[in-house]
């Protein structure tokens, strides 16, 4: 019959070894970011563009809005018209 410490003991260790890893992991990830950030204006810029693309479309959203509310207020057309071969005859 195995020892419950054996077994404990074991998981202890793996429990060790994944927070090691994580520990590391995370370590590496944070270091290799910091020249990420030095690109700076390329930054600014994509976010200068974002800004931009974001007023033009909530314009159009507006613009479509008015448009679909003009319309609502239209009459309704008669549901055929009349064509110029229809007429002639």
């Amino acid at each position: 019959m195995p020892h419950p410490f054996r077994s404990l003991n074991f998981l202890a260790l793996l429990l060790a070894g994944a927070l090691a890893l994580s520990l590391g992991l995370n370590g590496f990830l944070l270091y290799n970011r910091a020249p990420a950030a030095a690109d700076y204006e390329d930054l600014q810029e994509t976010e200068a563009d974002l800004r931009l693309t974001q007023r033009l479309l909530a314009r159009c959203q507006a613009d479509h809005q008015q448009q679909d509310s003009l319309l609502a207020l239209r009459p309704a057309l008669p549901r055929a018209l009349p064509t110029a071969t229809a007429v002639a005859q």
